[in-house]
């Protein structure tokens, strides 16, 4: 399976947001996407999950261009996490979990067995069970950010495209979100994740993209493609890179 921008332009109004991008994605491994605000990040984002139209260059999955994609198709094979938004929906977490079955069902079909099993297994997973008849504007924040990871989880996509997971949500919670998100893809899922946290990228990824100006500046395994030059590049500020255990941190200088 591959995931592929080759050469993307896209226009927003007159807003040039991505210019001439390429990029390859690769399964079981987590891409984060960092840049400041308005590099493009969330275009790139839509644009991977076929919601954002490009003005010139191609978005292939298994070099099939999405846009030719059948919506149901598109849908079975990528799940879409849009950015954290205030809850106005009136329904039980299991309710809102079963929907990431739609794409596998008719118009008039009702669930099955396989449907069911795909909804427990994801309820399991976030360990969102016990949340199963509570409605999602009576949950926390990071309850809410379970139940829709196990609403994405539920439709066995190929990739997960998970635009900014961890706004609004405290550490612990972060640190939830982030472990789910590397265990789909320890699982085999291509997980395409966007942040703003640029240590919760030096912990979680295998691949870093970094964008500036709508253009990918640094991209490539996380070793490389995270330092503190590439962050200098991208943020017109300098970095200090620390190593903690194996991890690597990076603070402002």
């Amino acid at each position: 399976m591959t995931f592929a921008l080759e050469n993307v332009t896209v226009h927003l109004g007159k807003h040039v947001a991505l210019n001439g991008v390429s990029a390859k994605f690769a399964p079981g491994r987590v891409t984060a996407v960092l840049g400041p605000n308005g590099a493009g990040k969330t275009t790139l984002a839509r644009v991977l999950a076929g919601l954002t139209p490009v003005q010139s260059g191609s978005v292939l999955l298994d070099a099939n261009p999405v846009s030719s994609l059948p919506d149901r198709i598109r849908a079975q094979r990528i799940g879409y996490l849009a950015q954290s938004i205030s809850p106005v929906w009136h329904v039980t977490a299991r309710e809102l979990i079963n929907l990431g079955r739609l794409p596998y069902l008719g118009r008039l079909a009702r669930f099955a067995g396989a449907d069911r099993d795909a909804v427990e297994q994801a309820m399991a997973a976030t360990d969102t069970r016990h949340l199963s008849d509570r409605t999602i504007d009576a949950m926390s924040g990071g309850e809410r950010a379970r139940v829709q990871i196990a609403r994405v989880l539920a439709g066995q996509p190929d990739w997960i495209i998970a635009d900014e997971p961890l706004a609004n949500l405290d550490p612990p919670h972060q640190r939830d979100v982030l472990n789910l998100l590397s265990a789909a893809a320890n699982g085999g899922t291509g997980v395409i994740i966007i942040l703003h946290q640029i240590n919760a990228a030096a912990r979680i990824a295998d691949d870093v993209v970094i964008l500036r100006d709508g253009k990918i500046i640094s991209n490539g395994p996380r070793v490389t493609s995270l330092t503190a030059q590439t962050l200098e590049a991208a943020f017109d500020m300098p970095f200090d890179q620390n190593t903690v255990g194996k991890a690597h941190l990076f603070t402002p200088a």
